[in-house]
């Protein structure tokens, strides 16, 4: 049976604003802005459009599973769709800077995605059939202001 490897093939980098808090287990992240970047040349492919978001699940244990629609146009003038769901699980360490803003590192906690994604692109119908991984590099929660996340993410092969 062959290996399964993974090679890095964007970043996406969004703005997050202050939660719509649904109730104390369920909020809701609007995404107003962000970038879909080509890991090789660190171009700019695509911006985030509307709409685009993250619901967060909070469990007792306190990880969060995410699910996030993020949508952008590409440089081709086609539209692109990520469905992601994934796992984030906070940490003494990172309780506190999520709660003032302060910003988290990838490697200060566990935060690892899943996403599928799909577009008519020609020059990006690959996407359509593969999955990705992510890995969060970047996060700062929105306190008094909005916030950011960027996240690596790597295709299977």
């Amino acid at each position: 049976m062959s290996q399964l490897t993974l090679n890095a093939v964007f970043t996406i980098e969004a703005d997050i604003e202050v939660p719509l808090q649904v109730h104390e287990g369920k909020a809701i992240f609007n995404v107003p802005s962000g970038k879909l970047i080509d890991s090789k040349n660190s171009e700019v492919i695509g911006e985030a459009v509307s709409p685009s978001g993250d619901w967060i699940e909070i469990q007792p244990s306190g990880t969060m599973n995410l699910n996030i629609r993020d949508a952008f146009k590409l440089e081709d003038g086609h539209n692109l769709l990520a469905t992601i769901t994934g796992r984030s699980v906070p940490n003494e360490v990172v309780v506190p800077k999520m709660e003032s803003g302060s910003l988290v590192n990838g490697d200060e906690m566990y935060f690892v995605l899943s996403l599928l994604m799909e577009t008519d692109s020609e020059k990006y119908k690959w996407v359509n059939d593969r999955v990705f991984l992510g890995q969060m590099t970047e996060l700062t929660m929105p306190s008094e202001g909005p916030g950011a996340i960027s996240y690596d993410v790597f295709v299977v092969e």
